[in-house]
């Protein structure tokens, strides 16, 4: 029987919500450590963790990364750069949350959902997929092997969450703002959410996209090995946690709403919740499984599908990269 061996593991932005939700999985998934170190940035300096009944100090130095088998980096893309560096030169097998090195082809991208190549897995260094595209890869994937994929639209409805625990902080702090009648509190961002629905999850480029729609675009042309012609919205709404996903898809073959169902319920990782209601994101908060609903016909198009999604990004993305990394040890 294979066993995986103790593992000194990292979680570089450990105080973070993405941070958070890694340490939870560690201990939820009894993931094999030897040594934990979580880390963080000058501002979590003095700060703590809780691992175990224990309080763990969070450190800030860039010689933390010595003598650790792996580093799981889930800060902001502009500071991720310097952390894989710092643990390539160290020599420790890291995994990168942000997406900063996922349009890198020379850099494998890996969904545990698919068969993961050896080779693959014993890289220095690995993207984890974002959320929405790990789900939409877990949702498409069987579709397209079923009926083929023309064309896919999707509009990603993304929580406060996704700015961080900045973004939770300051829908807290603007709710409670407005609602005491007060002016709305400095937060950091670059625009208040309380009560509003912004165009966009992060700055726009020169073309009028964001990050995160370049990344989404490309990561599922990567995880689905087509080069299926596909448009992402990514919208920043004001709910604390969960993600939604609107999918507009158009199949080579017919495919009927009650056999696309038929479908993902054999597929794992998919739970269908009401057909015609659908799943609510906050139905979603604490799952494994991408939920699945209100699938119909559009009736823009011939061969076309509408579909709902409701995810636990942090959840998704966490289980992802440790199941990955299970693979990774145990083969070695």
């Amino acid at each position: 029987m294979t066993t995986t061996p103790l593992l000194r593991v990292a979680v570089v932005g450990a105080t973070g919500a993405l941070g958070g939700e890694l340490l939870d999985q560690l201990r939820e998934r009894h993931f094999p450590l030897q040594e934990l170190r979580p880390i963080a940035t000058d501002r979590s300096l003095g700060a703590t963790v809780d691992w175990l009944g224990h309080e763990l100090p969070v450190a800030t130095e860039a010689d933390s990364l010595r003598g650790l088998d792996l580093v799981l980096v889930c800060t902001p893309a502009a500071a991720s750069l310097d952390w894989i560096r710092r643990a390539l030169q160290a020599e420790v097998a890291c995994m990168d949350f942000s997406g900063a090195v996922a349009s890198r082809t020379e850099v494998p991208l890996l969904s545990a959902d698919h068969a993961l190549d050896a080779a693959a897995l014993a890289a220095p260094l690995l993207a984890v997929p974002a959320p929405a595209s790990l789900a939409l890869a877990r949702v498409l994937a069987p579709l397209r092997e079923a009926a083929g994929l023309v064309r896919i639209s999707v509009t990603l409805c993304e929580a406060a969450s996704g700015a961080g625990r900045a973004g939770v902080d300051a829908l807290q702090a603007e709710t409670i703002a407005l609602f005491n009648q007060e002016a709305l509190p400095e937060t950091g961002l670059d625009h208040a959410i309380a009560f509003d629905c912004l165009p966009a999850a992060g700055p726009f480029d020169d073309a009028g996209g964001s990050a995160l729609e370049g990344r989404i675009g490309v990561e599922m042309g990567r995880l689905l090995g087509a080069d299926v012609p596909r448009a992402i919205t990514a919208l920043r709404v004001p709910t604390f946690a969960g993600m939604g996903l609107h999918v507009a898809l158009e199949t080579e073959r017919e495919l009927a709403p009650h056999a696309c169902l038929e479908h993902l319920a054999k597929t794992p990782g998919v739970a269908i919740r009401s057909a015609h209601a659908g799943p609510t994101t906050r139905e979603a908060i604490g799952e494994d499984d991408v939920l699945v609903g209100r699938v119909r016909r559009d009736p823009s198009t011939a061969r076309g599908l509408l579909l709902w999604l409701a995810l636990d990004p942090a959840r998704l993305a966490a289980s992802n990269a440790l199941r990955i990394a299970e693979a990774r040890f145990r083969a070695a």
